[in-house]
């Protein structure tokens, strides 16, 4: 993979191992974005996201009479945002611990944008 422009270019061809300066590897083994659905919700439940704010994220509706009775609110959407936030800052810092820097300018300029904050 070639790293710019974004998103990349796949390099084929002779040589096409020694002309590419980024690769894009999964983050896990077959995963899909239906398989991103069910990470997404892992994560939630793992954060101890309710059932219902859950749902709503996913595009569900729950017909339960359970679910008539309780709402989302301000706070568990904030709680949720601080929770998956953390998540993404720990990936960023366990992709920094592999290499401070990407060829892919969007994630480089990540990673430095959070080298600058851990370094406070």
């Amino acid at each position: 993979m070639i790293g710019q422009p974004w998103p990349g270019i796949p390099v084929r061809g002779r040589n096409a191992t020694g002309r590419a300066d980024a690769c894009w590897l999964p983050l896990a083994q077959g995963l899909t974005p239906h398989g991103l659905r069910h990470s997404h919700k892992t994560f939630m439940e793992e954060l101890g996201t309710s059932g219902k704010l859950m749902d709503d994220r996913m595009g569900r509706e729950d017909g339960s009479v359970q679910a008539a009775y309780s709402h989302i609110t301000a706070g568990m959407r904030r709680g949720l945002l601080d929770g998956l936030t953390g998540l993404w800052e720990a990936s960023l810092d366990a992709r920094r611990a592999l290499a401070p820097g990407s060829p892919v300018a969007v994630l480089d300029r990540l990673l430095r944008q959070r080298a600058g904050e851990a370094g406070r």
